[in-house]
């Protein structure tokens, strides 16, 4: 159990079936701490010499390329977060396309994620560059990929080349 005391109250908490699940629960006021999935972004940043990447300067992933994307802060909307994640780390600022698929992700260390991938064009004048998180940047055709960090970046190419057939 993940969650040893009740964020609400102090006490304890304890396991108890709810809806099917065994859940942390607190016996005395009745919090429940589900575990909800972290929600994330990733752009398809399409150009005309193919789709743009970013190789990891952090974990997890070190060394690997990824699309840029990443986590959607509590007040803002994944569309936005992910045009925010292209300015942090490729240095350019998109224009968000369309939403390409919405993806479950099981995380290595065994926590669920819902990926939210989007197809993007550069803004007009703006170059990529590595940004703090990034090592390089690459322009990469869909049929000749580098290796990836992430399975769930590779689904999203795969579905964005048979989306552009």
């Amino acid at each position: 159990m993940a969650v040893r005391f009740c964020q609400q109250c102090g006490q304890a908490m304890e396991l108890r079936p709810v809806e099917g699940r065994q859940v942390p629960h607190c016996p005395a006021c009745g919090f429940v701490a589900w575990s909800n999935p972290l929600v994330a972004t990733m752009v398809v940043v399409e150009t005309p010499g193919g789709i743009i990447l970013g190789r990891r300067a952090i974990e997890p992933g070190y060394g690997l390329w990824c699309l840029p994307g990443g986590f959607v802060n509590e007040d803002e909307a994944p569309s936005d977060a992910a045009a925010r994640e292209c300015q942090e780390e490729i240095l350019a600022r998109v224009e968000i396309l369309s939403l390409l698929d919405v993806y479950h992700i099981v995380r290595a260390d065994g926590r669920g994620m819902v990926g939210i991938a989007y197809r993007a064009t550069l803004a007009a004048a703006d170059a990529p560059r590595p940004g703090s998180e990034m090592l390089e940047v690459g322009l990469f055709s869909p049929e000749n990929l580098p290796e990836l960090a992430f399975a769930s970046h590779g689904r999203a190419i795969k579905d964005w080349s048979r989306a552009k057939e």
